[in-house]
């Protein structure tokens, strides 16, 4: 009797089990798949990423038949607010939930946090917003890849150009003092070390800072040739508003690390003239523009930044890695993707180098047309040269990155 008792006990508990555990194992093979947009919605990077970003993204879905595998996939905004651990805990909780790709993490700090959620959860993270070189650095990682550009990519493009002339060589730096800052500075110190220039000093500042006038009146005291503006986003606008009231820019050139279509569209006349290195440009060809057009259409009529193409063709290609090798499983999806070459409206020449999991491709330095030369509306941007993959990035033979996958 005690037998039959314990195998009646133990058929219910099995049924019981199978109650629980089957459907969510078939919702985990039949529910929708999610790509988490990890990006500022509201903050001092809202303009170049945010909901551009969002919306870049379910285009590229859309455009791919919006489901593989036979599954949905399912868009979801998270707003990191630049802070780096509650980026991490929105992160796990949408990887816990069903995401497989966290896309975006524009801000440094962010996109370092992500990182290590993406090792815990063996999830995949795209970067196409932050610009630490140390993401395939010292943080590399299997689970990240770093797809649009970075502050070597800028600084050995930008900060070489203008260190290259003789009256440039001693530089004052006015830096966001998070990882972004911290990296962008390392890594400009280098590039026009090459050129025998220095920086004599270096202001760190806190994000999302506005009032910069005492940081730029030290500067024009400090005999510094070059000011180095290393931030980004709302940043840059409010320092170059600044720098442009008080005639910083009469006494000094004004070197700008990194800059958005956005941060022109605010202040056109305040970055006319300036030559900086971007990823990407909505005006440079045929194949660019025809899909800003369409990015335009649901956007009234704001022009995509590199960033939001760089989400778009980031989404596609991981799209189309999932769809090659029948799964979502970021560890069958990474081998496939290692070495591969590919080449789409944003990224021409592209590799998914194995190495450190840099994306390469060509970078573009471009000067800042003044308004009354534009041709038509945001068309901002005139290329001076184009930095083939091999010269535009650190090279594999300078690699910090400790494999271990």
């Amino acid at each position: 009797m005690k037998k039959v008792t314990r195998y009646a006990a133990a058929v219910l508990a099995a049924a019981m089990l199978a109650t629980l555990v089957g459907p969510a194992g078939v919702q985990a093979q039949s529910g929708p798949i999610k790509i988490a947009v990890v990006t500022d919605m509201s903050g001092v990077y809202a303009a170049l990423a945010g909901p551009g970003a969002v919306e870049a993204t379910k285009m590229a879905v859309e455009d791919f038949g919006g489901k593989v595998l036979g599954r949905p996939v399912e868009v979801i905004a998270i707003d990191h607010r630049n802070d780096g651990p509650l980026a991490a805990s929105k992160t796990r909780e949408a990887f816990d939930s069903g995401a497989e790709l966290a896309l975006d993490e524009t801000n440094s700090a962010v996109a370092l946090a992500v990182d290590g959620v993406a090792k815990e959860k063996h999830k995949l993270e795209i970067v196409t917003g932050g610009a630490s070189s140390a993401l395939t650095g010292a943080a590399c990682s299997k689970y990240t890849y770093h797809y649009a550009y970075d502050t070597y990519a800028l600084a050995f493009s930008t900060g070489r150009n203008i260190a290259a002339g003789g009256d440039a060589k001693k530089w004052w730096g006015i830096v966001p003092n998070y990882a972004f800052g911290q990296q962008m500075l390392a890594d400009f110190t280098t590039a026009i070390k090459t050129k025998g220039a220095e920086f004599v000093h270096s202001d760190m500042i806190p994000l999302g800072n506005t009032d910069f006038s005492s940081y730029l009146l030290a500067a024009k005291n400090g005999h510094a040739q070059v000011l180095g503006v290393l931030n980004a986003g709302a940043d840059t606008v409010n320092t170059m508003k600044q720098v442009k009231q008080f005639g910083i820019d009469k006494d000094m050139k004004v070197a700008v690390g990194l800059l958005f279509l956005s941060d022109v569209d605010a202040l056109p006349d305040v970055f006319a003239g300036s030559r900086i290195t971007t990823s990407w440009y909505w005006n440079m060809d045929k194949q660019s523009r025809a899909w800003a057009d369409r990015y335009s259409k649901r956007m009234n009529g704001l022009r995509p930044t590199d960033i939001q193409a760089a989400d778009y063709s980031a989404a596609w290609q991981w799209l189309s890695a999932v769809k090659a090798v029948g799964d979502v499983s970021a560890d069958k999806v990474v081998p496939y993707l290692d070495g591969r070459q590919f080449n789409d409206f944003y990224a021409r020449g592209a590799e998914w180098r194995a190495r450190d999991h840099r994306v390469l491709h060509d970078m573009y330095v471009v000067d800042v047309i003044p308004k009354d030369k534009i041709k038509e509306p945001h068309a901002w941007f005139k290329i001076v040269q184009v930095m083939p993959p091999g010269v535009a990035f650190r090279p594999e033979s300078q690699s910090v990155c400790k494999k271990d996958w």
